[in-house]
């Protein structure tokens, strides 16, 4: 079955439209995160590599966006005759291209950075755990930055590009379900120790945060794979097929950055019940029936009968039936 023909040009044109609403979505979304995080006063210093790395991606996604209108109006203005949209789209190698597909890498290895610092956090900083998503993140960038390098080659359509740019997104579509399926069940678990106890709110929040990571995680998820596949049915050349795999890419930038956003600023905003102090100090106090007021941990717990729970301004225990299990909070 012969697949339709999606023109390049046309799917650039919806592409920068998609790019342009989602640049907006996160634009609002960033500003909402900084305030949160940067207007807390709580005594905690606050975290400043995510942060730091919120607003370079946040600038990164400006710029490819940015990007993505200038390649528009050198393709359908300035050279509409000469050598068309078309064919000036289809050139992998012009500058402006190669400098957005750059950009977009390093977009991807960053958003998947702050997840793994997630799923580290929220695995206690166990960095057996995260060892292997972090190479895999490492792989992430060799190829995607190989993929990259091949445009400067006088064909950048061969086979060896192909396989650098497959590579990336296989190893980047894995390395997000890895994670996302670590932190989640990680969450999970919590909430499970925690299940026997009476709560106060904790218990929605408990709800909404594994809710909140696992929906984060199939939005990129889906994301990724819909782009892997677009790309297995997209033309070598760009020039004639079923070119929505450029739509996808486009928003992948604006995607990989809001997603990362919007968990930091929910987890800054007191609806996590794991790590807030990953991005900056947690919002609620607990006290435990023997450790000191913790400042760290926005969980509110009652102890049931047999059941004791200890808390430090760093972790917190609980022991039940001979059992003991400790999560660290702090820095």
């Amino acid at each position: 079955m012969a697949l339709p023909n999606f023109p390049i040009d046309k799917a650039y044109l919806i592409a920068s439209w998609c790019a342009a609403a989602l640049w907006g979505s996160f634009t609002f979304i960033f500003i909402s995160c900084m305030i949160s995080v940067l207007g807390t006063r709580s005594g905690r210093p606050r975290n400043l590599v995510i942060i730091g790395g919120v607003i370079i991606m946040y600038g990164l996604a400006t710029t490819h966006v940015s990007l993505t209108l200038v390649r528009n109006i050198e393709a359908f203005i300035v050279h509409v005759q000469n050598p068309g949209p078309v064919l000036y789209l289809a050139d992998i190698g012009q500058g402006i291209n190669r400098s957005k597909d750059m950009i977009y890498i390093t977009e991807i290895v960053l958003g998947d950075s702050v997840l793994l610092w997630r799923c580290f956090m929220v695995w206690n900083r166990n960095y057996y755990v995260v060892a292997f998503p972090a190479i895999m993140i490492l792989g992430t960038a060799i190829s995607g930055y190989g993929a990259v390098g091949r445009y400067f080659t006088p064909n950048p359509y061969e086979l060896a590009s192909i396989k650098w740019a497959k590579g990336m997104l296989v190893i980047s579509m894995v390395t997000n379900i890895l994670l996302t399926s670590l932190t989640a069940g990680r969450i999970w678990k919590l909430s499970r120790d925690f299940s026997g106890m009476s709560f106060s709110t904790s218990s929605i929040r408990y709800n909404h945060v594994i809710l909140l990571i696992v929906e984060s995680g199939v939005i990129m998820t889906i994301s990724k794979s819909l782009e892997f596949i677009l790309f297995e049915l997209s033309p070598p050349d760009g020039l004639v097929g079923l070119n929505a795999l450029y739509i996808v890419m486009d928003c992948m930038p604006q995607i990989m950055g809001i997603c990362p956003t919007f968990i930091i600023m929910c987890v800054n905003k007191g609806f996590s019940t794991t790590d807030p102090e990953a991005y900056t100090s947690g919002a609620y106090a607990p006290r435990g029936s023997t450790g000191r007021q913790s400042s760290t941990l926005p969980l509110r717990v009652l102890a049931k009968p047999g059941m004791a729970i200890e808390t430090t301004t760093e972790t917190i225990t609980v022991r039940s039936g001979g059992k003991s299990d400790t999560f660290d909070y702090g820095k």
